[in-house]
């Protein structure tokens, strides 16, 4: 651990926040880094639940000049493949006045909802650029999170997951401990009427709410969310801990991302409470797997 904002990391962590810390500085498991880099871990989930499930790849680029431009979907996903945020959603249903900025100077691991009308070329290269350059294993302000070291910097294309309309599909994060969903929150209205609500792995609500304000009413869940948790306990399968992201579609599910540091090692819980019922299941693999060489 070489890392002073570690270096008060207990070593008998007991809340979900303490094990996500605990991770981030001792836990040096190589399948990590795969997970956590969007374009190297499409191959573990092909092999989980099927490529069927990933969303079309366009391509993975080191460089803005490498992106085919002038041959992209009218609807798609830029994104950092080596971070998590740094994203341009492009799709129809985005808020009209939505712009991306005119300089990418002070642009970090942001996301951008636009219009295909309003997603300037010029402006979604610079900002490839820009996150080209950044390296998320150690990002200003945050806790260093060793999986996405060695992660090569890409930006990728993506087909855009189809929604409802032209609304984005929701997204159902799902904590997978041990192979086993045992929490899962819904989240809507990304680039506008930001909503999250939890659900217990029966889905009924759950006696906390994350990051936002409980919603007054509880949405309704899709109609094969199922299924969306099997695959997420699929793709956890072997894992003490993953977050596991899917998006319900028309007819099936797609795969959004595995996060193995939730909330960077925060405790967003309400009531605050709730972390150490949380950290309860978490069983943490003995210190010596953890330090796989790397």
């Amino acid at each position: 651990m070489a890392d002073w904002r570690l270096a008060r990391t207990t070593r008998v962590p007991e809340t979900f926040a303490e094990k996500v810390r605990y991770r981030s500085a001792f836990d040096r498991r190589p399948l990590l880094t795969t997970l956590v880099d969007k374009v190297a871990v499409r191959d573990y989930v092909a092999e989980r639940i099927g490529s069927e499930h990933l969303a079309g790849l366009v391509g993975a680029y080191d460089s803005a000049t490498a992106i085919p431009w002038g041959s992209l979907p009218r609807e798609f996903a830029l994104k950092g493949s080596h971070g998590s945020g740094a994203v341009v959603v492009v799709w129809d249903g985005a808020p009209e006045e939505s712009r991306l900025p005119a300089s990418a100077r002070f642009v970090d691991w942001d996301r951008f909802g636009i219009r295909p009308e309003h997603a300037s070329r010029p402006r979604m290269a610079a900002l490839a650029e820009k996150w080209l350059k950044l390296n998320y294993h150690r990002g200003p302000g945050r806790l260093p999170e060793w999986a996405y070291r060695d992660v090569p910097a890409r930006v990728m294309v993506e087909e855009l997951i189809p929604g409802i309309g032209t609304a984005l599909p929701t997204d159902y994060k799902c904590l997978v401990f041990d192979g086993v969903c045992k929490l899962f929150y819904v989240v809507d209205g990304r680039f506008g009427d930001h909503r999250i609500a939890v659900f217990l792995a029966d889905g009924t609500p759950a006696p906390a709410g994350l990051l936002h304000p409980r919603p007054q009413s509880m949405p309704a869940l899709a109609p094969n969310w199922r299924e969306v948790i099997a695959a997420a306990e699929e793709l956890g399968r072997g894992l003490d801990f993953v977050r596991v992201d899917l998006y319900p579609t028309d007819g099936g599910y797609a795969f959004g991302e595995m996060t193995v540091y939730h909330d960077a090692g925060h405790n967003g819980w309400d009531p605050p409470e709730y972390d150490r019922e949380v950290g309860s299941w978490w069983t943490l693999p003995d210190a010596v797997e953890l330090r796989t060489p790397r």
